[in-house]
């Protein structure tokens, strides 16, 4: 995958990119309890969107306590995740000219700041269906039943779309 991702600023120089999410380099890592991890996250508009079983979820798995009655920590390196935020598949155009050498399936966010960013051209010309799921790009978490239900419609919509011989291969016949 490397060769398909670069830092944004090898590709426009050392400005910060609008998809760049720096406050997971300042986000918060400790909570003195569940509730303490509940209500923190329960407060910040992105998180507060999901649907809550899947926050309950997220504080449970990703900020478990270390004994019981203990603190909270996160479990994954923020720096990490803002390394992820500073890549773009700079070179997915350019490879995707002639087409995809497989079947692609899409859904996007409808309020999904990072959609509208790269933009939907290349997007509309190799994603068959292209489908939209209200929410942000976090739309899963927000979303979850809903998100299975389009999930299990694009894979319906690629099988039929998709030759005998891929799919026995895919095990998916």
């Amino acid at each position: 995958m490397a060769q398909w991702t670069v830092p944004f600023h090898a590709v426009d120089g050392p400005r910060r990119a609008p998809v760049t999410r720096p406050a997971t380099k300042k986000r918060r890592t400790q909570w003195a309890s569940r509730e303490d991890a509940w209500w923190y996250f329960h407060t910040k508009s992105a998180f507060a969107r999901w649907d809550e079983r899947i926050l309950s979820d997220y504080i449970d798995f990703a900020i478990p306590a270390a004994h019981l009655g203990s603190a909270r920590v996160l479990v994954f390196d923020r720096h990490v995740e803002y390394l992820i935020y500073r890549t773009l598949p700079h070179t997915l155009g350019a490879r995707l000219v002639h087409g995809a050498p497989m079947a692609v399936g899409f859904i996007a966010g409808t309020y999904s700041v990072e959609v509208r960013h790269v933009g939907l051209g290349m997007t509309r010309r190799i994603a068959d269906p292209l489908e939209w799921m209200e929410g942000s790009y976090l739309f899963p978490m927000e979303r979850p039943l809903d998100t299975a239900r389009a999930i299990g419609r694009q894979i319906r919509a690629l099988a039929r779309n998709a030759e005998p011989a891929v799919l026995r291969e895919a095990h998916v016949v």
